[in-house]
């Protein structure tokens, strides 16, 4: 009995050891999140000790953060892994996870192009909109970016796309999946899953049971999906999206010591004023003047 029992508490630790050393192989940490342009109202709730306070601009954030936005209200958030999200009025994005390996190297958002490192992000849009644009992902060494909502799951490879999902009153909710560039696969809403490739949206009927006390929305029948070309008035709704995107990278910068070093740079200097004209010489040689 005493041998069993030694035997099972040896590999219990050799367990444990290996567990350990993938981690610090590993060595991910929580990525950070920059609120790079704050409208209106929006809040960010800690999952973990249920504090809320009120997001600014340049504000940081982690994973297990609610953010929702009020009326009239919307934020643009930057990650560290090169995605940026902007979620639009009226939305609730949870940040379920976002944990990133550390790099060696600052990474500007303005010009980045591919992740630093290895990372793995996933949110639920609970209800509301965002626009979203992913840099490319190093999937083949385990990265992966996924938004989750009631109707299902859109796995991004690197990409700009849209998502809505906006449950109502009379029992209906309304749900868009538009890829603008790259393409998304949206699991969940049908079987086997749906590619969503550039210039291509999905639009899903289903309806739904809204808890009234915690917002929790439930399908109560299987969705319709349909696949059609993007509308020009979501397509135009995507490039302002995007364009604000563009101009909110220009400004953050995440340093290299880990992910949760990250500062944005601090605001160009004014252009110092010209120098005043001189006065004229309105003497001319010879006049005695």
């Amino acid at each position: 009995m005493r041998t069993k029992f030694l035997s099972w508490f040896v590999m219990f630790a050799m367990a444990a050891c290996l567990a350990i050393s993938a981690q610090a192989q590993t060595g991910r940490v929580a990525g950070r999140i920059v609120a790079a342009k704050v409208k209106g109202v929006v809040t960010a709730t800690n999952t973990v000790d249920n504090s809320k306070h009120e997001l600014k601009d340049n504000d940081a954030i982690t994973e297990k953060y609610v953010v929702t936005t009020g009326q009239n209200s919307s934020v643009i958030l930057v990650f560290s892994n090169g995605s940026t999200i902007n979620l639009a009025q009226d939305s609730t994005l949870s940040i379920e996870e976002f944990l990133q390996d550390p790099f060696s190297t600052s990474y500007s958002m303005a010009t980045a192009t591919a992740e630093p490192s290895t990372s793995t992000t996933k949110l639920t849009l609970a209800r509301g909109e965002l626009v979203g644009n992913v840099k490319h992902l190093n999937k083949d060494q385990g990265s992966s970016f996924t938004v989750n909502t009631p109707v299902g799951a859109a796995g991004i490879r690197g990409t700009t796309f849209r998502i809505v999902f906006r449950p109502d009153s009379s029992g209906k909710a309304f749900f868009t999946l538009s890829t603008a560039e790259g393409e998304v696969i949206l699991t969940g809403a049908a079987p086997g899953g749906t590619a969503v490739p550039t210039g291509k949206e999905v639009v899903v009927e289903v309806e739904v049971k809204v808890d009234p006390s915690t917002g929790t929305v439930t399908l109560t029948a299987p969705p319709t999906v349909v696949s059609q070309d993007i509308p020009p008035a979501t397509q135009a709704a995507i490039q302002s999206a995007a364009a604000e995107i563009f101009q909110a990278n220009q400004g953050t910068v995440f340093t290299s010591a880990t992910t949760s070093n990250t500062t944005p740079p601090p605001p160009p200097p004014p252009e110092p004023p010209p120098p005043a004209p001189k006065p004229q010489d309105n003497t001319t040689p010879g006049d005695g003047k």
